[in-house]
């Protein structure tokens, strides 16, 4: 049960979304009321009627920023600065819009002179300037961006063993290594980005991504973990004349895995994603096929039962819900056929973080807040003769968090998690709790 388990350990997706979508109930609707290239939108009246008005010029910016009209947006910021050019939150909003269409020398402008006027705050330089050092990167052919974390995580359960249930791959019966164990562990992550850019007029790149993560556990070490992870393909401007920012990429992959620190798991496969955006979100899904290669050992001589291959489809969704508040979703389907049928499984699942900027308790910069909420039933293709041969396995895996991400300086912040994962299955002594908090700085470049 432990590597099934252990194959079950997606991303965590946390709960407290409602804390941030209750938010959304206090956001202004839009009205309209007569047809038109405005929908004669009060609050697009009442910014003709006083052009200068920083904050109704603002207010109405945001909101059609919102709806997917950054040409609008940018109008209506333009026509304040012809009245006052001095403001730079102005400016500094011109620049984010402005590197939103990837007009970056144009973005560059806003942001130089938002830093340099009279009345910027500390904040709004420091903001600037990151958007500065984007755009040098974005400007180069060759492009790298990366981050990284390290720290200490705590779970209830870091074996994620079942109650009395033995374990596909491991030794039977159940021994005391993969009963449920509370643990610590040290870990590290690192993601690794890098843009080829074609310079044409499609804006054609190659990309290649690098992910790396290592876990020792203080006690439990049968699940000691090592990951690696490469995908490389190239991305191509598609319908460029209809979908602003539509691309397609054709990708490969290549995973590799080591468990209780001895060779676990060989991967390849290959991908297409597409990304769009369409009514102010963005839509990326993609369809990926892998073969895998299980390696027994001695803590799981039967390893090589889950051999096999996983086709994957998803499709990842985001978009604003009000000014500093964000969604993610991610909508997936997995199929698996394995060496042992009994492995095999249809697994579907959906997830939703809601990012939330939130002042910070001491002043500086805003502190990130995102609940997130997870479901992910799982249908095995058949029973397992080793646990219950007359009983088809169907679980339900719960998935709720809550992540806080705390900027320090410069590049370098916190990192906290806080998640709970619940599986409960109808073959009782295969139901799985755990609480785990993952704390430790990050860095990005």
């Amino acid at each position: 049960m432990v590597l099934q388990s252990l194959r079950r350990t997606a991303i965590g997706s946390g709960a407290i979304a409602l804390l941030c979508m209750a938010v959304l109930s206090s956001a202004p609707s839009r009205a309209q009321t007569i047809p038109g290239p405005y929908g004669e939108d009060p609050l697009f009246q009442t910014m003709l009627n006083r052009p200068t008005n920083l904050d109704t010029t603002l207010q109405y910016a945001v909101s059609t920023k919102q709806t997917g009209d950054i040409e609008a947006s940018i109008g209506a910021l333009e026509r304040l600065l012809f009245f006052n050019p001095k403001l730079s939150r102005v400016r500094f909003e011109l620049g984010t819009l402005y590197f939103r269409l990837g007009s970056y020398e144009m973005a560059r402008g806003y942001f130089q002179t938002a830093q340099t006027a009279a009345d910027a705050t500390p904040e709004l330089q420091e903001r600037a300037q990151e958007y500065l050092d984007a755009i040098e990167k974005k400007l180069q052919p060759d492009q790298w961006s990366g981050y990284a974390q390290t720290g200490s995580r705590y779970q209830t359960n870091a074996s994620y063993g079942p109650n009395q249930q033995s374990l596909p791959g491991a030794t039977r019966p159940l021994n005391s290594l993969f009963t449920p164990q509370p643990d610590g562990n040290w870990f590290g992550i690192l993601g690794a980005n890098y843009v080829h850019d074609f310079g044409n007029q499609n804006g054609d790149v190659f990309e290649a991504n690098v992910i790396a993560y290592d876990a020792q556990q203080f006690a439990v070490s049968s699940v000691d973990m090592g990951f690696l992870d490469i995908r490389a393909g190239p991305r191509f401007g598609i319908f460029q004349d209809s979908l602003n920012g539509a691309s397609i990429k054709p990708y490969v992959a290549a995973t590799g895995a080591t468990l209780a620190d001895a060779a676990y798991l060989g991967s390849i496969g290959a991908g297409v994603t597409m990304h769009l955006n369409w009514a102010n979100v963005a839509f990326d899904p993609y369809v990926e096929f892998r073969g895998s290669d299980y390696r027994d050992s001695a803590l799981y001589p039967l390893a090589s039962g889950l051999d096999g291959t996983l086709l994957a489809v998803a499709l990842p969704v985001a978009g604003q819900i009000i000014e500093g508040v964000r969604w993610q979703a991610r909508f997936a389907y997995y199929h698996s056929d394995d060496a042992s049928p009994w492995y095999s499984y249809d697994r579907y699942a959906f997830d939703l973080w809601v990012p939330c900027s939130v002042p910070s308790p001491w002043g500086g910069r805003n502190w990130t807040v995102t609940p997130s909420l997870g479901v992910s039933p799982w249908l095995y293709r058949q029973p397992d003769p080793a646990t219950d041969p007359f009983t088809t396995e169907r679980d339900l895996e719960w998935r709720v968090g809550l992540g806080l991400d705390i900027p320090i300086r410069d590049k370098l912040g916190l990192g906290v998690q806080l998640q709970y994962r619940a599986l409960n299955s109808n073959i009782p002594g295969n139901t799985v709790t755990d609480f785990s908090v993952t704390m430790g700085p990050t860095i990005t470049f």
